[in-house]
Formats: C-alpha cells, structure tokens, sequence
C-alpha cells in the first residue's frame, strides 16, 4: 500500500508526458535516398514528432512494422552516424528474404506433373514440396493433398497472416472480386498491377483478356508465381526485396504505356493503419515508374476519406462497400442484409466520370438527382440536396444542425450539435484544433511556414480562453 502513491505519481508523469505530443508526420519516405538507415525490414522512414512547447524532433523507424514490439527500431536523426548504417543494412542483408527463383519454379512444376494425393504444403516450413521429400519436414504442420485449384489459388493454402499491428491479411469476398473484375473489363483495361490484392490477382489470371501482376509483401507467393506475376515489395516507400524487382514492375507498367495508359490500371489495398501521406508515397512511385498518373483503385475505411483526398487530390469516394471473407466485422452477409455495422470499407478512385457502375444485385441504384451511384440504405435528402450516408446507414436530417447525422445521435442544445443520448457533459467546451507549431487556428501544421521555428503555446492558450469565453455566453444565453 506504501507503494501505491508513487506508482500514481508515476502514471500522472507518463499521462502528462504524452498529453504534451501533438502527433506524428511522415518527412521522407522514398527508399532510394541517400543515407536512408536499414532495419531488419529494409530501408525505415523519416518521421516527424511534435511537441507542445518544444520543437518537433525527426526519427526513424520501421516502414512495415507499427508496433516496435515487432520492430524496436528507433532513432533520432541526429543521432544516426555512417557507422551505425553499415551496421544496420549488414544485418538487413543477413536476414534479407533470398529467393532462389529457379528452386522454387523447379518445386512449383514437380508439383504441378505429380498427383493430388503426392502434392504436399508444410504450414511450418512455408514450402510447397512432394511427398518424396516428406523427411525434410518430419513433425512439421503439413498439408496432405493440394487440388489444381489450391495451386492457381494461393490464397486457398496459405495461412493468412493476421497480426493488426504487423502484418494482418485479409482477402476480397467473393462478390467484391467479381464486382472489380467485371469492371476492370468492361473499362477495357488489359494489364492490371494489384498490391496488396492477391485474391483479385487470382481471379485475373483466369482471364483471358487481362494480364495481371501482383506485389505484395508476403513472399510466400513467390513459389507460386512467376517473376513476372509475383515481386516482394513493401507498398509505402517503393522498396523491392529482389534486386530485379524493381526493373521487373517497371518493365510491367512501360509496356503498358506502349499499348495506351488506358489499358493500365493499379488497385491497391492498403494496411488501414496507414498515413495518408506514406500510401501516396507509394501510389505516386508508381504512377512516375509508369511516366504518368494512372487509373486507380484504392480501397480504405470511408472515415479516412478527408486524408485520402487531401493527400491524392484526383481521388473522390464511392458508395460501394468492400467485404472480405476473414474479416470478422467486414463480411459480405452483413451488407446483404443491412447489419447495424456494415462494412466501412469504401472505393476511392481517380477515374473520371462515370467510373466505376455499383452492381445493382447488391443494392446500388443511380441517384437521378446526384448523378451517382448509391446503396440502397443512402437516401437522398431534399433539404441537403445529397446522399449523405458515409457509413452504410441511412442518415437523419436535423433541422437544428441543418444537415443529415448519422442515425441514434440526438441534438444537444447546449452543444449546438447532434451527438450519442450518452455522450459527455461537456458541452460548449469545444477543443481548439490549430497549427501545432505556431499555434494560427487558419493552418494545419503541415501547411506552417515556421515549421522549423520553436513551438509557442501562447496564441493556443488565448484561443482556448476565447473559446471558452463564448461556451459560457452560450450557456448563459440558454
């Protein structure tokens, strides 16, 4: 018991100590640059944090890995020597994913001449063998028996890995991968780069007018495919695990450009946990190995639809739902029958109008009056002028607010807007959201020209008084 007032001390130190950090931004994510340092997942990124008082400080740390419990790479800029950097890009190399490509289509073919019944996949090993070489993986989880089916569709055997803060897959559902497939041809497009899409790219090569490559990476797909089906990539800083690879996509996307940059399009599906900034990184690098901005399809959550578009200007939302089949909450069952929590995976697209046409079997019509396809659930409303639903509901207008909110919110007087029956009582205090570096309320600290200055608190400090002020005049007046 003596102990625990110092332990509450100490908590109030570690709360105190992050109320004081206003984020994180992403400084340089390109993996050709000089004097980038290598974690053991290869070249990090140059993040920038930002303090309340003090000025922001650079680090960097793991491109694919969130969680440093998965990646402890930490270091501050200016404390990076060339030293250091040998170092870490040695034991990158040491731990570096080799893939003898030769091997590999060698294990690939045998299995592919030999019987159902010989075929086998060793879940421990990650390997694709026959059943003559079963003592290499004695006491292994293994896989008795791999259809024709299973081999064109790996998905279908491999594991998926499913680690939110590292690497979690999740594959289309089947409706999802009918819908971008059906559309892919009807917009005539006869090459198709998917990252991070390996259920879409197995559903493309079994047609006959699209070629299809994929990156992704989880190099398990290497003893599947082809080096020019499959390269290991990592999609946020542009970095191929094989030295081809990079010349392989490229090779990929220029000869697309030959044929018309019509017949080119890229889908891509993100790890959710992504900074905006760091995916258009990667869709940028993409479009310049392509020579020109491609059509693309990006799938990401619809409440990240403001980053997206800030960060890739060309995009614009769409109504359609994505669903996956080992998605506990972004199942296709729950759009089909009009679950409390649809799935809030939406399509951003740059492809001019009319793009993309919503299926009508799963509920999409076009909105006369919007010019746009909507699901059934997204009503348009005659005060708004629009479809409001962004999250699969149908919205409820207020008369109040003036404008359509989600469903089960309640307007709150001394608010002055509508929020849940049980939200907290304090009303009228609005937070001050401003530039983190000057403290001007008319910029984000992205946009500040003192980004490089030492932060002030002063002018936050007086409009969070001013805005205080006019809470209790509000409340006064009501």
């Amino acid at each position: 018991h003596d102990a625990l007032p110092i332990y509450y001390i100490f908590l109030q130190k570690m709360t105190s100590k992050l109320s004081c950090r206003y984020g994180v931004d992403a400084v340089s994510v390109d993996s050709e640059e000089l004097g980038v340092p290598y974690c053991p997942h290869g070249p990090t990124i140059l993040f920038e944090r930002f303090y309340s008082g003090q000025k922001s400080r650079t680090f960097y740390a793991c491109a694919v890995h969130r969680d440093k419990k998965y990646c402890p790479f930490f270091y501050w800029a200016d404390e990076v020597t060339e030293e250091k950097q040998i170092r870490w890009k040695a034991e990158f190399e040491s731990k570096r994913p080799h893939l003898n490509r030769m091997q590999l289509l060698r294990s690939l073919e045998a299995a592919k001449e030999s019987a159902f019944s010989v075929r086998r996949y060793c879940h421990t090993c990650e390997r694709l063998f026959v059943k003559s070489d079963a003592d290499e993986h004695e006491g292994h989880c293994v896989k008795e028996g791999v259809f024709d089916k299973e081999l064109s569709h790996p998905t279908s055997i491999l594991t998926p890995l499913d680690n939110r803060k590292s690497q979690a897959q999740y594959y289309f559902s089947t409706s999802t991968v009918k819908f971008l497939v059906s559309e892919l041809r009807r917009l005539s497009f006869s090459r198709v780069l998917c990252v991070g899409v390996p259920r879409l790219h197995e559903a493309l090569l079994h047609t006959d007018d699209i070629t299809s490559m994929l990156l992704d990476i989880d190099h398990r797909y290497a003893q599947f495919y082809s080096q020019e089906c499959y390269q290991c990539a990592n999609m946020f800083n542009g970095f191929f695990y094989e030295e081809e690879g990079s010349q392989t996509c490229q090779s990929f996307l220029q000869s697309s450009a030959k044929e018309g940059t019509s017949t080119l399009a890229l889908v891509i599906d993100p790890p959710f946990g992504a900074l905006a900034t760091v995916l258009a990184h990667g869709v940028r690098k993409l479009w310049t190995m392509a020579g020109k901005e491609l059509p693309t399809i990006l799938v990401f959550p619809y409440f990240m639809e403001s980053h997206i578009t800030l960060a890739l200007p060309s995009f614009k939302m769409l109504d359609y739902q994505v669903t996956y089949d080992n998605h506990q909450h972004f199942k296709a069952h729950m759009q089909k029958h009009g679950g409390s929590k649809p799935s809030p995976v939406r399509v951003f697209t740059n492809l001019p109008s009319p793009g993309l046409v919503l299926p009508k079997e799963e509920g999409y019509s076009l909105c006369s009056i919007c010019k746009r396809f909507v699901s059934s659930y997204n009503k348009h409303c005659s005060k708004c002028n629009c479809c409001p639903s962004k999250d699969g509901r149908t919205y409820v207008h207020c008369n109040k607010c003036s404008t359509c909110v989600k469903p089960g919110l309640v307007h709150c007087v001394k608010c002055g807007t509508c929020k849940p029956p049980d939200h907290e009582p304090s009303c009228g205090e609005s937070e001050v959201v401003g530039c983190h570096v000057c403290g001007d309320l008319d910029h984000k600290r992205r946009d500040c020209p003192n980004k490089d200055t030492k932060l002030t608190t002063k002018k936050r400090k007086r409009a969070s008084l001013e805005t205080k002020a006019t809470s209790k005049k509000k409340k006064a007046t009501h």
